[in-house]
Formats: C-alpha cells, sequence, structure tokens
C-alpha cells in the first residue's frame, strides 16, 4: 500500500501542465555600421621566381686549348680576375712579328726620306749641268751629245724623286696598317685570358686544362646576386598603373622587401596580350630561384562605396548584403568592384548613407528582425 501511494505521487508530480506557456523567440543581434565612402588603391599581386640582376655567358674570342683553369664554381671573384686562358705560344708569336714589322717599316719610312733628300739634291745639280750645256751651244756635235745624256739622265733622276717622294707620301697610311696588325695581335693575345667583367660569382666552368674550345662556345657562367630581379607578365590595366623606377613592395617567404621597377614593355606580347615587367630587389638575405610576389599599386579609388568582404553573401552565382531597415534586414542584390584588402568596393545597389550587417550573414533572411549593435568602423 505504501509502495503504491508514492507511485501515485510520483505521476502527480511529474504530470505536464494542462495549459502549456509559448516561450517568445529570441532577436538575433547582428552588427551593423554606415557603407560611407572611401578611398581605395587596389593592387595587383603577381608571382615569379627572383633571378640574379647580371648574368655573364662567358666565352672566348678565339680558338684554342684551355691552358690555366684558376676558378671553381661557387667562387666569389673581382673585375678582371682571370676565369680561363688559352695556350698563348701562336699568339705571341704573332705580335712579335707584327711588331717586327712595325719597326722594320719605320726604318724603311725614314730611309725613303733621307733618299728624297739625296735625289732632290741631285736632280738639282743636274738641272744646272743641263742648262750649262745648253748655253755651249746647238752647233758642236759633243755639246749636243752631252746634252742629250745629260737631260736622259735628269729624267731619270726626275723619276727616282717622283717613287720616292710617292712613298714618303704614304708613309704614314703603311705605318698605319703595320701599327693596326700590331694593336690586332696585342688584342687577339690579351683575348687568351679569359676575365670577370663584374665582381660575382662563378656560376659554372665548362670546360678543363687541356681540351679545345672555338669562339661562341660557352666555357663559363658568371652572375652577381647583390642585386635579384623578378621577372613576370602583367596585364594592360597593371602596366598602365606602373612606370619605371617606381617603388613597389615585393614578398619573399613571408618577409616583404622594397623593390623598384626596372624596366616595363610598353607593347604588349602580341599572343598573350601580357606586358613584361622587371623588379629589382637587394639580394640580402634572397637567393635566386626562391619565389617572390609583387605587390603592385594600380589606379587609386576615390570616393567610392564599399563594404566589408564579411558582409557580401554569396548565392547562385549573384552577390548580396543586407540593409538594415528600423529594426528589420532588407536582401539588397549588389554589383561589386574592386577588392582591396578587407573592403569590397561596390558599383550598385547601395548607398553610403545605408548601414549594413558586416558579418556572419549567412544565417540571416530578409525580412528578418534583428537587434542591431554597432560595428567599429569600417576598415580603411
Amino acid at each position: 500500500m505504501l509502495a503504491l501511494a508514492g507511485a501515485v505521487l510520483l505521476l502527480l508530480l511529474t504530470s505536464p501542465d494542462k495549459e502549456p506557456r509559448l516561450q517568445q523567440v529570441a532577436v538575433p543581434a547582428v552588427r551593423v555600421a554606415l557603407v560611407g565612402l572611401h578611398d581605395l588603391v587596389p593592387t595587383e599581386i603577381v608571382s615569379g621566381r627572383l633571378e640574379p640582376a647580371r648574368r655573364a655567358n662567358m666565352h672566348f674570342e678565339l680558338s684554342g686549348q684551355v691552358h690555366t683553369r684558376p676558378v671553381e664554381p661557387g667562387q666569389v671573384v673581382q673585375p678582371d680576375e682571370l676565369l680561363l686562358s688559352l695556350e698563348p705560344g701562336d699568339y705571341e708569336d704573332a705580335l712579335n712579328e707584327a711588331e717586327a714589322r712595325l719597326v722594320q717599316e719605320s726604318r724603311d719610312i725614314q730611309r725613303d726620306r733621307e733618299l728624297l733628300t739625296l735625289s732632290r739634291r741631285n736632280y738639282a745639280l743636274q738641272k744646272n749641268d743641263v742648262d750649262r750645256l745648253k748655253k755651249l751651244g746647238a752647233d758642236s756635235l759633243v755639246s749636243q751629245s752631252r746634252l742629250d745624256e745629260a737631260r736622259i739622265k735628269l729624267l731619270q733622276l726626275e723619276s727616282e724623286v717622283a717613287q720616292l717622294k710617292s712613298r714618303v707620301d704614304s708613309a704614314e697610311a703603311r705605318l698605319a696598317l703595320k701599327q693596326a696588325a700590331r694593336n690586332r695581335a696585342a688584342r687577339n693575345l690579351a683575348r687568351t685570358q679569359l676575365v670577370a667583367p663584374f665582381a660575382g660569382s662563378v656560376n659554372a666552368v665548362n670546360v678543363q686544362v687541356g681540351d679545345y674550345v672555338t669562339p661562341n662556345q660557352g666555357v663559363a657562367e658568371l652572375i652577381d646576386v647583390s642585386s635579384l630581379d623578378l621577372y613576370v607578365e602583367v596585364r594592360g590595366a597593371v602596366a598602365q598603373s606602373l612606370q619605371p623606377g617606381q617603388a613597389v613592395n615585393v614578398v619573399v617567404d613571408a618577409v616583404t622587401l622594397p623593390g623598384k621597377v626596372i624596366a616595363l614593355q610598353i607593347d604588349p606580347d602580341p599572343v598573350t596580350f601580357t606586358h613584361a615587367l622587371r623588379v629589382r630587389v637587394a639580394g640580402a638575405g634572397v637567393r635566386p630561384g626562391q619565389v617572390a610576389q609583387a605587390h603592385l599599386p594600380l589606379r587609386g579609388l576615390n570616393q567610392v562605396t564599399a563594404v566589408p568582404n564579411t558582409a557580401v553573401l554569396f548565392d547562385e552565382g549573384r552577390t548580396y548584403v543586407f540593409r538594415l531597415d528600423g529594426d528589420r534586414l532588407a536582401l539588397m542584390e549588389v554589383l561589386l568592384g574592386e577588392r582591396v584588402g578587407e573592403l569590397q568596393a561596390v558599383r550598385q545597389g547601395v548607398d553610403a548613407s545605408d548601414r549594413i550587417v558586416t558579418r556572419d550573414v549567412s544565417a540571416l533572411s530578409h525580412g528578418q528582425q534583428v537587434r542591431a549593435i554597432a560595428a567599429d568602423s569600417l576598415p580603411e
């Protein structure tokens, strides 16, 4: 009996109320902010790999056998430091021969000038002799014979003077030819030594001592890593916003480095319609081959309507924002423009005076009653 009484009491205590009470639905709180007008500077991000600012593929201008190889890949060299050399014997002999010919030509020119002086004196004496014989009279047979002989000798001396004068007049030209041959032989001897055109690091040496090389055969590669270049292709709108010498930011492994536009192709590639761009950064802390991102500023957008990226709702290819009307939400379709950092420019659909929901929009609906909480001001 006690157990039965306890069970009845328990049922009475746990039985539901005959008239259930309705619970009031909570009004969600949303963060809203004024759209307003903003000055935005869009940025284009392009990626590429860093390359040495200077690279030289070295080759000899002569044929010959490799004589010395004093450097190895990775070695740092200074300007005019020897990289490779050819066997110089034949080129030394050619220079000695050219110098000897130059000396001989100089002496021959001096001899011709002295002979010309003597020939002119002989010519003058012979002409006086001819004039003297003319005065002896034309009636004497002996005098006539001697006069003819004197005239013949005068003609011979005149021819000799003309020849010597011609050689003396062309002396400078002949001397210049010998000098040019001597200079060419000296340059060829110097070309047997391949020297560094700038300070840098040896990246490759492709020949060994004893190898026979020919002109234009690549024998070594020298790079300068004190500065690195980023080569990228950009679209026309980006190219129009840039100019040589302009400062830009380059990000390598999450580190931002100052860069400068070194070269910009004006006429685009006829196939891709892109413009080649080269940005230079200092080589300290970075190395060739690393992936880098260039942040390129575009033309600024002045006084445009913009909303936070988190305020935009994407649905079936369309874009919307929630505008606050009183305590109700209105779903507004918008046409988006450039995205700049945390802001999204809006071309149409909202006004600067509208108050919009700034975040957590995926759980909201059109006409929903909300409780507005002032959000922080929109990011610049």
